[in-house]
């Protein structure tokens, strides 16, 4: 199907993982198993997992490995894998919240090209599984995660879209976890309110609060910091936030393929190009 958005980061310390000890030298071949999943070697991960079949780990592992990997997918058997993960109460939290997400953006995607896919996903409601996610977890990247694949398709409905719009400001209010875990729900609420409402002075305010908190992607900070540029030059006609940020990306990035641009807009600016 497709490659999850994030690939979570898995916490391997927990002594106690249930069914840990049941393989010998089990943590060491889980271990193995998730991180070979996180760098999407989904061969190597789904041979690690059959070896620890009754561990969360292998469990976990084999049924995204049949969900996300092409050549070998088995998406009913990893959807149900990644079911009966999901409403075990049993299973340790954070492989817990990872096969909800994965159960419910499988789903949801499914739904999405029903013309390929039909009624095969109707057995699982997605928007109750983000749901449940996100009180089991509240503030952490697996609410971020599920809110995200909620609200963006609440976004693209418009009926939806205007409750949406306060949906996203509520959440970004009231989260109460890292903002770090904030800037790709920022760079979705910068296209939605260019997208939707041609709202330049809202999409600017949410791209630069997660340029500022910062982007894991160092492309990311890269694009953002020059479209925060142009958003204050071109949509808002605010010179001193436009020079402040054409300048911020030429000290930052004085060899990009932009840079020539960001130099053409300065001396729009009546800055001369100068590089402060």
């Amino acid at each position: 199907m497709v490659k999850p958005l994030w690939i979570l980061a898995m916490t391997l310390a927990g002594a106690g993982l249930a069914g840990a000890d049941s393989v010998p030298d089990a943590k060491g071949t889980a271990s193995a198993a998730l991180k070979a999943y996180a760098a999407m070697d989904y061969a190597q991960a789904g041979k690690l997992a059959r070896t620890i079949p009754h561990t969360p780990e292998g469990r976990l592992v084999s049924g995204l490995c049949d969900v996300y990997d092409r050549t070998r997918q088995d998406i009913r058997r990893g959807q149900l894998t990644l079911a009966e993960l999901f409403y075990n109460d049993k299973t340790p939290l954070p492989y817990r919240l990872e096969a909800g997400v994965a159960l419910g953006r499988t789903t949801q995607l499914m739904k999405e090209r029903r013309d390929l896919y039909r009624d095969a996903a109707d057995r699982y409601d997605h928007v109750k599984i983000f749901e449940a996610v996100r009180k089991l977890a509240p503030g952490s990247s697996a609410d971020r995660n599920a809110f995200f694949y909620l609200i963006r398709e609440r976004l693209e409905n418009p009926e939806q879209a205007d409750a949406a719009f306060e949906e996203l400001e509520t959440f970004f209010r009231d989260f109460r976890g890292d903002r770090k875990l904030l800037p790709p729900l920022h760079l979705l609420a910068e296209y939605e309110y260019i997208r939707l409402r041609r709202d330049y002075k809202n999409a600017a305010r949410h791209l630069m609060e997660g340029y500022e908190i910062g982007f894991a992607n160092p492309n990311e900070n890269r694009g953002g910091l020059f479209r925060l540029a142009f958003l204050f030059h071109r949509k808002l006609n605010d010179k001193p936030m436009a020079v402040k940020y054409f300048k911020e990306y030429l000290k930052r990035y004085p060899y990009s393929g932009q840079a020539v641009v960001a130099r053409r807009f300065l001396e729009e600016l009546g800055e001369g190009g100068a590089e402060k």
